[in-house]
């Protein structure tokens, strides 16, 4: 079954209800440590040297546990990374999982609040928000970034959910999973479609040409249920309008915006006007979603990862899966409306973040760190489980040992949106979701929709939102 590192992606994206716990305790946490930032650099040098040995030591490393279709793949990366810092540090590892996003939050708050816990920390790029404001995570010198290889050896993109600003930073990336459109290229050489659609109205266009073409296919799919999805694509839809979810500063919502009622419309009028998805798809997860694209059922897929490419293979269209960008132009715009955004995918990745009271862990965490973002790890996680690189260095490693199929995840990485850093980010994308559900649940049964009904829960959302921005 794909489910698009769904098991991992659980502590990545969504925000569950116990992450609030954190962002409503940040006051407290901010009294009990004066507001201090746990500077790395605090009682001398945190950066190992050169050879240096840590024999005999162990870091505890908070991670997603090994479950769904990519358990082996992630045990073995596990393995990898565990024999290879023992093998250059003398140190051992000590690997600690959650199996949700809640248990996580849960092990964040328990640990800063106590002074005790895992020595580094694994969080999900927009996180950031929430886990910055615990001011509970040590923050990264330059010394620091010149031992990790120097800040700007990084992706830019990547570290752009790093920190606040480039002086707060407390996160080290580690790896990407820019998302794009897959697409059947059999189905759309058939429907006489050269190339991937760079605009809606085109996406549109050729999902009908392809109905047209292959009777019985449709031509996209897509997936309101999956509980991680469907709020990227009405975000950067928004984002294509010259709208937000939430103002750049972090301080205002605009969940009822024009912008994001148009982005809704749009998304769901794929089943209801242009019919170009199929009517159960409205019930669809990722995993659902991509059954039916395996399977040849549907051309196109908006919310797609290298783990497609994987995943294809042994299916009905293992060689025939391409991939692009998604468009970036509104459905019926020849260009974006002023002050929008080309937003084709999120700033999507991983970091490891040391909390303070680990202070005398972090040259030992630092190399760990180090080690994880070299060009060798890099490869070797892309090729067991599909992840991109976030250093210079590795994405070229990565390209020149996987060709030019990953070229547009390079690309998407490369020019992706971070979105906006606020500790509320859990009710944002919760939030929106608990909307999509609801919509795609009343199209499933009514069969209309409800333009009236959809206002209405956006503008809950949107008070819901705003009185925690405010808190």
């Amino acid at each position: 079954m794909y489910q698009k590192r769904n098991a991992r992606r659980g502590r990545r994206w969504i925000r569950p209800a116990g992450v609030v716990g954190v962002a409503a305790a940040a006051g407290l946490l901010l009294a009990a440590c004066s507001g201090s930032g746990g500077s790395s650099g605090a009682g001398g040098s945190a950066t190992p040297s050169p050879g240096q040995k840590f024999n005999g030591q162990t870091l505890t490393v908070y991670d997603g546990a090994p479950s769904g279709s990519q358990a082996k793949q992630t045990s073995e990366y596990y393995n990898y990374l565990s024999t290879l810092f023992h093998k250059q540090t003398g140190a051992n590892l000590n690997w600690q999982f959650y199996a949700s996003g809640s248990e996580e939050t849960s092990k964040i708050e328990s640990s800063v609040v106590s002074g005790s816990g895992p020595d580094v920390f694994s969080y999900g790029s927009s996180f950031i928000g929430v886990i910055g404001a615990t001011h509970n995570f040590a923050t990264l010198t330059p010394a620091d970034w010149n031992y990790l290889g120097g800040r700007n050896s990084f992706v830019a993109r990547q570290l752009e959910d790093s920190g606040y600003t480039p002086s707060t930073d407390i996160g080290i990336p580690y790896e990407s999973i820019p998302f794009v459109i897959a697409y059947n290229k059999a189905l759309f050489n058939k429907a006489g479609i050269s190339s991937p659609p760079t605009t809606w109205t085109e996406y549109i266009t050729d999902a009908k040409k392809v109905q047209a073409a292959n009777p019985g296919v449709y031509g996209a799919g897509f997936d309101p249920a999956d509980k991680y999805d469907p709020w990227k694509f009405v975000w950067s839809y928004t984002r294509q309008l010259g709208g937000r979810f939430v103002a750049a500063d972090g301080k205002s919502a605009s969940m009822d915006s024009p912008q994001v009622k148009q982005a809704m419309e749009f998304y769901f009028a794929q089943d209801y006007q242009y019919h170009i998805v199929p009517p159960q798809a409205l019930t669809w997860d990722s995993a659902q979603m991509f059954t039916a694209f395996s399977e040849g059922k549907i051309a196109m897929m908006p919310i797609a990862d290298y783990g497609t490419q994987v995943s294809a293979a042994g299916t009905a269209v293992a060689g025939k899966v391409g991939f692009a960008s998604l468009p970036d132009v509104p459905y019926g715009m020849s260009a974006r409306p002023a002050g929008g955004d080309p937003a084709q995918t999120i700033v999507s990745g991983n970091y490891w973040a040391i909390p303070s009271y680990s202070a005398s862990k972090m040259p030992l965490a630092l190399a760990f760190a180090k080690l994880s973002v070299s060009p060798a790890v890099q490869v070797k996680q892309f090729q067991l489980l599909g992840w991109m690189p976030v250093t210079t260095a590795g994405t070229s490693a990565v390209e020149s040992a996987a060709g030019p199929s990953v070229k547009p995840f390079v690309s998407a990485e490369q020019g992706s949106t971070t979105t906006e850093i606020t500790p509320a980010w859990s009710y944002v994308e919760d939030g929106m979701l608990a909307v999509i559900g609801n919509v795609a649940s009343q199209l499933a049964t009514a069969g209309n929709y409800n333009a009236s009904s959809v206002s209405s829960q956006l503008a809950t959302e949107q008070s819901d939102v705003t009185s925690h921005l405010s808190s």
